[in-house]
């Protein structure tokens, strides 16, 4: 190999990746959860993610990984 260490990190299975803001860590809970169908409550697609208290908006896949980069470190 190279000599560069690498680290398997695994998530909780449980872990809000989705549902949590990656600018203001508020995680949507019950009928502001963002589902395959989106959210209905507020009439957001499945792949969007906006946060209900900051207003962060982004792409729900990347929000989710920023998420999980910041699990890492």
């Amino acid at each position: 190999m190279n000599g560069i260490a690498k680290k398997l990190i695994l998530a909780d299975k449980t872990y809000p990746s989705t549902q949590r803001c990656t600018k203001c860590g508020y995680v949507k809970k019950g009928d502001e959860k963002i589902t395959l169908q989106g959210n209905r409550k507020h009439g957001t697609k499945h792949n969007e993610y906006i946060c209900y208290q900051c207003g962060y908006n982004n792409d729900r896949d990347e929000n989710a990984v920023l998420n999980l980069l910041a699990l890492a470190k």
